[in-house]
């Protein structure tokens, strides 16, 4: 096996070219002739058995591990190539994790051992299978007619291959060793799951071991004095202590978001910042990382690779902030002080104008920005995807003081910005539809987007409910309507967290219907004369202490035409389906005269069932 040295030696003696498979007699043992043209079935079809399988049962010959079986199971080398492809273009920008140069490389050398009679390391099957497994989440139309799979064969393949890896990872005779490769493949692999599934048993045993891997490697302390003295005198591969950055921020971001987005991880996260001393990984592109020498850092106004990464990272940091700043609702019933508020969303909106112009929502730089977009399409998705998140969290932020606001005008502010930030989550969700999924656009798939879209419309939701008479009540319902009909969508890419979305609902109608003083399903809804009209701004003109970052801007220069018209009018669009339809009305039909503390609760209620999926 070739050190990273070796193959970075191997990359610039090559360049563009990728190592050619040897095709002797032995290939058609693990590589077709026309790999490239493969039919479809050794790549999907042949997983089909397994996909229902349990995780540890994805390759058990007679009780037997049979290792030999997982290599069976890797794509043919052209398959292959188009994957690995596919994920560098439409994940690796938001994860941020491997050196694709070197992954690349890792591949094709393993494909030649293996036609030369080698097995690969279980390691290296394991990244392999972590790699295509990502690449068959985000699977594009274009993808998809390359090897001519059918949707469901690339959910197919999606599942298989993340049993496949998991299967290696618990393989009961050949432990997995600590390793960079290692952590990489299961932070990948751990993506794939979540954004399938949800926070499952498997993506909760992955995050413990990735921990336990790092812990061991003692990853926490990379760029201690001593540390970083170490690699001087003895000698280092720049490249993997890059990867170790990346997969250790990337452990850690998750961590921090995680603690700030509602579930049983809200209010808490297991990375101390006191206890590690990680640099943030470097803005370049991989391409310009070298194993040995100096090598190139640009600022954070030049756009890379790791932009995406880069700015994760701060957002998870400020998640980090709040959650410390706040107490949580775990621990403390009682409403944090206002003016903690008030100075977490200084922060928030400081952060956002702080970013770079090409990350920027406001139409001048939307312009400014169109070649850069052109040269790095995926950051027309990062963009989206970054304000998508600061304002879900933004919103999460504001909601304690939501319904006050509605009253009491000491709390107008929150109550404001906590409706202009979930319109705007749903308006950035229609966007996310016009984004060409070869540079990341593919949101109904990702378990993340749907639990934010359904945050967002539930909020405008409550809402309407809460003060049905306000001017604003129609726009709000039709924007909810659209909302669910856009989640309804997604059960074509992603039955599973459609599912869930629907057992929310249901859920929630359910605990409005056990409340005392509530109307059953088929009543009326109760009349809230003691809630007067809002008088909330509704210019996009708000007061201190922070501006909206780019409402108005992105209104005119993101949100869909046919979207302007819905919320414009007020009505919805011909095809919004009839259960949709059905479960507002249910809604609206059992909510109740609650209170504001009431109602707080049961918005507590749904944010903390929705992580189990």
């Amino acid at each position: 096996m070739p050190s990273i040295d070796e193959l970075e030696k191997a990359l610039f003696q090559n360049k563009d070219k990728v190592i050619e498979v040897n095709r002797s007699q032995r290939s058609n043992e693990l590589v077709s002739s026309s790999a490239n043209t493969h039919p479809v079935s050794n790549l999907f079809t042949s997983f089909g058995s397994h996909e229902t399988a349990p995780d540890n049962q994805a390759v058990v010959v007679d009780g037997q591990a049979d290792m030999a079986k997982a290599v069976g199971k890797l794509p043919p080398i052209g398959q292959a190539r188009e994957l690995l492809n596919h994920f560098a273009n439409a994940f690796q920008p938001s994860l941020g994790l491997l050196h694709i140069p070197s992954t690349r490389l890792l591949m094709e050398h393993t494909y030649q051992e293996m036609l030369d009679g080698k097995h690969p390391t279980p390691t290296t099957l394991m990244l392999l299978f972590s790699v295509f497994s990502g690449a068959a989440l985000v699977w594009s139309t274009s993808l998809l007619k390359k090897l001519s799979a059918t949707q469901a064969e690339a959910r197919s393949a999606l599942h298989a291959y993340s049993q496949t890896a998991l299967f290696i990872l618990e393989h009961p005779t050949q432990p997995i060793q600590p390793s960079t490769n290692a952590i990489v493949a299961i932070c990948a692999l751990g993506h794939s799951i979540a954004n399938d599934t949800g926070l499952s048993v498997s993506m909760r045993i992955l995050q413990a071991r990735a921990f336990s891997m790092a812990r061991e490697l003692q990853i926490h302390r990379l760029d201690t004095a001593r540390t970083q003295e170490e690699r001087k005198l003895k000698g280092y591969d720049q490249i993997d202590i890059e990867v170790r950055r990346r997969v250790w921020w990337n452990m850690v971001a998750s961590d921090w978001l995680s603690a700030f987005s509602g579930g049983p991880s809200e209010g808490i996260y297991i990375f101390q910042p006191k206890h590690m001393n990680v640099n943030y990984p470097s803005n370049i592109d991989d391409e310009l990382m070298v194993a040995t020498g100096a090598q190139p850092v640009f600022p954070l106004s030049v756009p890379t690779a790791m932009s995406g990464c880069i700015q994760r990272i701060r957002t998870a940091v400020l998640c980090r902030e709040v959650v410390d700043a706040l107490p949580s609702i775990l621990l403390d019933s009682q409403q944090p002080d206002y003016e903690v508020i008030l100075a977490l969303d200084k922060k928030f909106h400081d952060t956002i104008e702080e970013i770079p112009e090409f990350l920027r929502l406001d139409e001048e730089s939307i312009r400014n920005s169109q070649e850069i977009c052109k040269e790095r399409p995926y950051i027309t998705w990062l963009r989206t995807s970054l304000h998508f998140s600061f304002h879900t969290r933004l919103c999460r932020l504001h909601r304690p003081y939501h319904l006050q606001g509605a009253t009491d005008p000491r709390y107008r502010y929150s109550n404001t910005v906590c409706i202009r930030s979930a319109q705007t989550v749903l308006e950035l969700r229609r966007a996310m539809d016009e984004i060409d999924p070869e540079a990341g656009g593919y949101p109904a798939r990702l378990w993340r987007v749907v639990q934010h879209v359904f945050f967002a419309a539930l909020i405008l939701a409550t809402d309407v409910s809460f003060n049905p008479d306000a001017p604003d009540a129609e726009i709000h319902k039709a924007k909810v309507l659209a909302a669910y009909q856009t989640l309804e969508k997604s059960k074509e890419e992603s039955g599973t967290l459609f599912e869930g979305v629907q057992r929310n609902m249901q859920t929630l109608l359910s605990t409005l219907k056990q409340r005392p003083g509530t109307s059953d399903s088929q009543g009326s809804v109760g009349e809230h004369s003691t809630i007067a009209p809002r008088e909330t701004e509704r210019d996009g003109t708000l007061m201190e202490p922070g501006q909206l970052s780019g409402t108005n801007d992105l209104e005119d220069c993101l949100i869909p035409t046919a979207v302007q018209e819905t919320s414009a009018s007020g009505g919805l669009t011909d095809n919004v389906e009839e259960n949709w339809q059905q479960i507002w009305s249910d809604f609206v039909a059992v909510a109740p005269d609650l209170d504001v503390p009431q109602w707080n609760s049961l918005l507590d209620d749904v944010d903390f069932g929705w992580m189990n999926l």
